[in-house]
């Protein structure tokens, strides 16, 4: 697989000197940051509830709000009030635990993601499948479309693009083919000549 910068002809195909995510899991970051985030929030409004409802110094309150939250403990004497703010703390805290468990193992699917699903599973069999290397022109229909889009419309999937010292089919959806580059193709005799004609 080609790395080199060099003779690189799709966009978004490389990644940063410094990327806290990968690509391949990057959807798993984006929730657990956005998990982080929430949890941090009701931390910060079960602290400032304890103080106001129940008159807890700042410690007292922020110990009493992680115990809760990590179901562990509940604070003792509290009012009736302070008993519904814990009940409702208890029910936020589960809750973003139990969302952030179901959208890591059942992410959204990007429309892309949901088509390169749908070529496969629609493809014709293997036999009936082509793999063409295409040189793309600024007269090309797949110049300045992503791997995504050209999925969609064509119906067909870049396997992979050229680079120096080889093909590099480390292809994200979101990548665009650029005018010059060099890009595998596969689909059927039909759509790959289809995607073979010039625009006018």
């Amino acid at each position: 697989m080609a790395l080199s910068e060099a003779g690189t002809q799709i966009e978004g195909s490389r990644l940063g000197p410094v990327e806290l995510c990968s690509t391949w899991d990057k959807k798993g970051c984006v929730i657990l940051k956005k998990v982080f985030a929430a949890l941090v929030a009701v931390l910060a409004v079960g602290t400032v509830g304890y103080v106001l409802i129940e008159k807890m110094q700042f410690p007292d309150a922020l110990l009493s709000a992680v115990s809760v939250m990590a179901t562990v403990g509940i604070p003792e004497g509290l009012t009736a009030a302070g008993k519904l703010f814990t009940t409702a703390l208890i029910i936020a805290s589960v809750s973003i635990i139990i969302t952030a468990v179901y959208r890591f193992f059942n992410p959204p699917v990007e429309e892309g993601e949901e088509a390169l699903s749908g070529f496969f599973s629609q493809a014709p069999q293997p036999e009936n499948l082509l793999m063409k290397e295409l040189s793309i022109t600024g007269k090309s229909p797949l110049a300045g479309l992503q791997k995504g889009q050209i999925i969609q419309k064509y119906g067909v999937v870049v396997v992979g693009v050229k680079r120096k010292g080889g093909f590099d089919i480390n292809v994200p959806l979101t990548a665009r083919v650029k005018s010059g580059s060099s890009v595998i193709v596969l689909g059927s005799p039909a759509t790959i000549l289809g995607v073979e004609k010039k625009r006018k």
